[in-house]
């Protein structure tokens, strides 16, 4: 195997719009910088494949900027879009890509998208550049981060709050990529946890730029790529610990759930790796689920009647019923279903990835995870896309953020059941090209 590793900046200027928490970024842009932001880039060759896999400290990335950029780093590298696998860290400090909230209605900032594509090219090929013969171990541990939101209060209702007794995908896989030497090429690890402790207008990498600082340091070099989990419906636990409600973030609870995960990764790196034969492909699905049928007309419009005319500017919710209004009133037929994308990559024998694109509850980890059975499996979300929040069937009639929040993402109504066997045809699609 040959592996190379690169990180370039993309931290963008002073101002630019930010993406998290919606009404805070219709208020101004972001005003200053905490810690830079950054596109990395791990290319991996083996038996004559190739993959690259990437991790950016965005909130989201929209589907057709992934195209955009799968385009384009396609065009200097000769790889093909499901060799080319990208994933977001869901950082809720960064700047706004994708067409979440109101971003959907508002033009696309260009400057910083040229701005993020040229480094993201840059990153592929220097890592390309960089590709020399690497080995692979492999392990996986467990991480304290991860706290479930989704409570069950005394009224029947979910309510984003702690809830420490409840589920979530606690999994932590570490992959090690090391030269001939015996030196760091580059360390994969990923947490499934909302990196949504801090808000405020200044750019951040939250905990887990925190983390990746702390894991290059301890290696003395700059390695360490994270990828997000399937942790649409877990915060971090120290804003959680012995309280009824999420506490503010400071950045100080941010560097120590930075340090708890660097903790944790190194100490699963003492305990000791397992060595992995090289075993590249790469496969995507496009997947469809359906969604449940769109209210009558009269819905939106009692929406826009009721919205008063000085909040309408500033009102996604109206936003996305007078765009729904308009679609019909010009004949568009309203989304039946979501496409969402499947990703899969084998890095070795018994040790692939799987990324679905969008926000992923834990449940689908373990959903992934048992369909493979065996060997090592890394589950993601925020792959290839924003997607929507993904929840499974069971979560449907409890509701909850999670479940109704279609509407940010411009869908016309919730998703309807059943969603679990479209994705075991992802799964099994994947398998027939490689990914096992």
């Amino acid at each position: 195997m040959k592996a190379g590793f690169a990180r370039m900046d993309i931290t963008p200027p002073v101002g630019t719009t930010m993406m998290g928490f919606g009404t805070r970024d219709m208020e101004r842009g972001c005003t200053g910088v905490h810690d830079p932001i950054y596109t990395r880039a791990l290319y991996l060759e083996s038996g004559g494949e190739a993959v690259l896999i990437m991790g950016l400290d965005l909130c989201f990335l929209g589907r057709e900027d992934v195209d955009r950029f799968k385009g384009a780093i396609g065009r200097v590298m000769d790889i093909a879009p499901q060799q080319i696998f990208l994933n977001t860290s869901h950082n809720h400090v960064g700047p706004a890509v994708g067409t979440w909230y109101s971003a959907g209605y508002e033009a696309p900032d260009r400057d910083y998208l040229n701005q993020l594509e040229r480094a993201t090219v840059q990153a592929a090929l220097t890592a390309r550049d960089e590709a020399r013969t690497a080995t692979m171990r492999a392990g996986m541990t467990t991480s304290k981060l991860p706290m479930d939101r989704r409570r069950h209060m005394p009224d029947g209702s979910i309510q984003n709050r702690p809830n420490p007794h409840g589920p979530t995908y606690d999994k932590l896989p570490i992959v090690l990529f090391e030269d001939s030497a015996g030196a760091p090429v580059c360390l994969l690890f990923a947490i499934s946890c909302h990196p949504s402790m801090m808000s405020g207008w200044e750019i951040s990498a939250e905990f887990p730029g925190a983390a990746m600082d702390r894991l290059d340091a301890h290696f003395g070099k700059t390695c360490s790529l994270f990828l997000q989990g399937v942790g649409g419906d877990a915060k971090p636990s120290v804003v959680g610990q012995n309280s009824d409600v999420w506490i503010p973030g400071t950045w100080e609870l941010m560097d120590e759930a930075g340090d708890m995960v660097a903790a944790e990764v190194i100490a699963a790196l003492e305990q000791g790796l397992d060595p992995i034969a090289p075993k590249l492909s790469s496969a995507s699905e496009e997947m469809y689920w359906a969604l449940e049928p769109a209210p009558p007309r009269e819905f939106f419009e009692e929406i826009i009647t009721n919205t008063p005319e000085e909040r309408q500017a500033r009102d996604v919710r109206f936003m996305w019923a007078r765009k729904t209004i308009e679609d019909i009133e010009r004949n568009r037929l309203l989304p039946s279903e979501v496409p969402l994308t499947l990703h899969g990559i084998q890095l070795g024998e018994d040790l692939r990835m799987v990324g679905i694109e969008g926000e992923a509850l834990h449940g689908w980890g373990q959903f992934i995870e048992q369909y493979y059975g065996g060997g090592l499996t890394v589950a993601l979300g925020y792959t290839d896309g924003q997607g929507m929040y993904l929840p499974m069937t069971p979560q449907l009639p409890e509701g909850g953020y999670e479940v109704v929040s279609f509407w940010e993402y411009g869908y016309p109504a919730q998703l309807a059941p059943g969603m679990e066997q479209e994705v075991r045809r992802g799964l099994e699609a994947l398998t027939k090209r490689g990914i096992v």
